[in-house]
């Protein structure tokens, strides 16, 4: 399992732009531009509830369920099938699986690199900020032959 550079970064914005953007703390973007599944937490008498949202699609109604802004990403990982697990600071998750079409998820980050699940969970990753021996010496793609 990869942990994102992510991690303890506060998302500054939220916004829908070619599927669910958000902005956080020192230059990162994620994109999801594929369903994904958001863990709201309970709120007063309501109960946790999971919700299905199409990025390239979300309702008027659902997308006050999208309002990170503020919260701070307290887990971020991708396993080696793809799927991208995030929480939040709030109680938020977010969970995005792969597409046999198209790419997921992308995360870009000015001074870390570059990561997305690309179509059928291959996982690319352009790391900048890591030494060459400190870097894994296995492929930066996963799961090739899916």
């Amino acid at each position: 399992m990869l942990t994102q550079w992510i991690e303890q970064c506060t998302v500054q914005r939220v916004s829908l732009h070619g599927g669910l953007v958000l902005n956080l703390d020192d230059y990162n973007e994620l994109v999801i531009s594929r369903p994904m599944r958001l863990t709201v937490p309970p709120v007063g008498g309501f109960p946790e509830e999971e919700v299905l949202i199409d990025p390239n699609n979300v309702p008027a109604p659902q997308r006050a369920l999208l309002d990170l802004a503020g919260a701070v990403c307290t887990q971020a990982q991708c396993d080696d099938e793809g799927c991208l697990h995030l929480s939040f600071s709030r109680g938020h998750r977010i969970d995005v699986e792969p597409d046999d079409q198209a790419t997921s998820w992308e995360l870009y980050g000015k001074y870390h690199g570059y990561m997305a699940c690309l179509p059928r969970g291959r996982v690319r990753v352009v790391r900048h900020d890591v030494d060459d021996e400190a870097v894994d010496p296995g492929p930066t793609v996963h799961n090739p032959g899916r």
